[in-house]
């Protein structure tokens, strides 16, 4: 199995089967753990390209905050 790193979460995602799909940007493809992961992505591809996300202390990383993932999968 071929696995991608989901450009927003940072998970491992099977190529042959991405759960959350995946996006063709500048030539590439990007592969999504779930459809919230793509949304995010193809509405600021390069928010999550720039790099400025892999800067973070892994303490402060979005998917460390209370209600992140709640908020990006539409759960309250």
């Amino acid at each position: 199995m071929a696995t991608a790193i989901d450009p927003i979460c940072q998970m491992d995602v099977d190529t042959g089967n991405p759960p959350g799909g995946q996006s063709e940007h500048e030539g590439t493809t990007y592969y999504f753990c779930a459809p919230g992961c793509k949304v995010a992505f193809d509405n600021e591809p390069e928010k999550y390209l720039s790099g400025a996300e892999s800067e973070l202390e892994p303490e402060s990383t979005p998917a460390s905050r209370p209600g992140f993932l709640a908020r990006l999968f539409g759960k309250k």
